[in-house]
């Protein structure tokens, strides 16, 4: 299987709807403390891929297997490859919103998980994933992509599972990844940060440190898990990833992703090319 090529390489959006991508990592790493806000279908093509998520659940897919992965957790990611070999996966992010489509929520019941690998994936769930991909990628209308991506959800419920979203009493630190991730290259202070939830700074800061975080921790975590969603599905120079995660110093954030995952940016692509 040939690598795709330069125009493949990107994240394509549509607002409310979701988005697709296609990630290659060029070396095998573990990812962890990665959060997942949205549900999202991941279909391996090469190496393979281990997800622990909450309570000590692990799942794992090989080449031509697939994992569903619920909304609103934290997960541990470990992405293995072959000696010499690369990982590659595509996927397929779902907005929420679309979950709550009645006649997939009246039989989504009792079918929901935070993960599930999908061991024999139907070709009527792959032919359904490639339309829906298409759709994203070439920004058909929004209500023609989301029917394509339902239709993909009602694959996997004939597989017997269903997505799941975060709560809808989202907590604090949910709602400051919402707001941050939709445009992390912003100057978010803690004023601004407060403003736009319409709260206080005070309350901010109060019920960020009753979930165990701070905002300072979450701006960092934010960014740089953007960072790393762009190193695998984009071919963006680093220096361009950075300002785009609100880094204007390419050695200054290179810090920072080291520290937070334990390797370098370049890492993700198996090299270690100039910033």
């Amino acid at each position: 299987m040939q690598a795709p090529s330069n125009a493949d390489r990107n994240i394509h959006a549509i607002p409310g709807v979701g988005a697709a991508a296609h990630v290659l990592q060029g070396r095998e790493l573990e990812i962890l403390r990665v959060h997942v806000q949205q549900p999202a279908l991941i279909l391996v093509d090469r190496g393979t891929k281990t997800v622990r998520a909450s309570q000590g659940l692990s799942v794992r897919a090989c080449p031509a297997q697939a994992l569903v992965l619920g909304g609103g957790q934290t997960v541990d990611f470990t992405n293995a490859v072959s000696e010499g070999d690369h990982y590659e996966a595509r996927w397929l992010v779902f907005d929420p919103v679309l979950l709550d489509d009645p006649f997939y929520r009246g039989e989504a019941v009792g079918k929901a998980v935070p993960a599930r690998a999908v061991t024999k994936v139907a070709d009527g769930l792959t032919d359904a994933f490639g339309r829906a991909t298409q759709a994203l990628k070439h920004g058909l209308p929004a209500a023609v992509a989301r029917q394509r991506l339902l239709e993909v959800m009602h694959w996997l419920l004939e597989a017997g599972v269903a997505l799941s979203a975060p709560p809808v009493a989202a907590d604090i630190s949910c709602k400051v990844r919402a707001l941050v991730g939709a445009n992390p290259q912003q100057d978010w202070s803690a004023d601004r940060v407060a403003s736009q939830l319409a709260v206080s700074q005070a309350t901010l800061r109060r019920r960020l440190a009753a979930e165990g975080n701070s905002l300072t921790e979450l701006l960092v975590d934010i960014r740089m898990a953007t960072a790393l969603t762009l190193l695998q599905a984009t071919t963006q120079p680093v220096s361009h990833i950075a300002l785009s995660v609100g880094y204007e110093s390419p050695s200054r954030f290179a810090v920072r992703f080291r520290q937070r995952f334990g390797f370098a940016p370049t890492a993700v692509r198996g090299h270690e090319r100039t910033l």
